[in-house]
């Protein structure tokens, strides 16, 4: 399945990241923040017959280390908290030329889209560092993914 052009980025320390492996969608990630925009990402992303990526960051400082591709993401509400629950498929290690943070840049915004489309501006992106990736961060595909089939 072909990649959504905007992937998912995540901290995780080496006790997840070993149990999300090793359980796959049956453990899944589970995050105290609402993931509602991830969600609707996902929804539009297989409305689009694409596949949504989760790119696995840990250590210090923080590198990707693993990227896998996003089955669910549930939000729930118990009371007055929300928890959210990724599910993961097809896992894979992130190649050592994608190791840095900055070698992924975090989404656009509408209008710089826009603007770049529209007016010709050139392209202007904000790469991902540690202040961006918590929760989650929404990035563009890194091109390792885009060309995976």
């Amino acid at each position: 399945m072909k990649a959504h052009p905007y992937c998912l980025a995540i901290a995780v320390d080496g006790t997840a990241l070993t149990r999300l492996l090793a359980e796959g969608d049956v453990g899944g990630y589970r995050d105290s923040h609402p993931w509602y925009v991830a969600a609707n990402l996902l929804t539009a992303a297989r409305d689009q017959g694409h596949a949504l990526y989760l790119l696995l960051a840990l250590g210090s400082p923080l590198r990707l280390s693993h990227w896998t591709e996003v089955a669910d993401i549930e939000v729930h509400r118990y009371a007055s908290t929300r928890e959210t629950r990724v599910r993961i498929g097809a896992t894979g290690q992130v190649s050592p030329l994608f190791e840095e943070l900055d070698s992924v840049t975090l989404a656009p915004g509408a209008w710089q889209l826009e603007r770049e489309q529209e007016e010709g501006l050139r392209v202007r992106r904000v790469h991902l560092d540690q202040q961006w990736i918590r929760p989650y961060a929404i990035c563009e595909t890194p091109a390792f993914l885009l060309t995976r089939d």
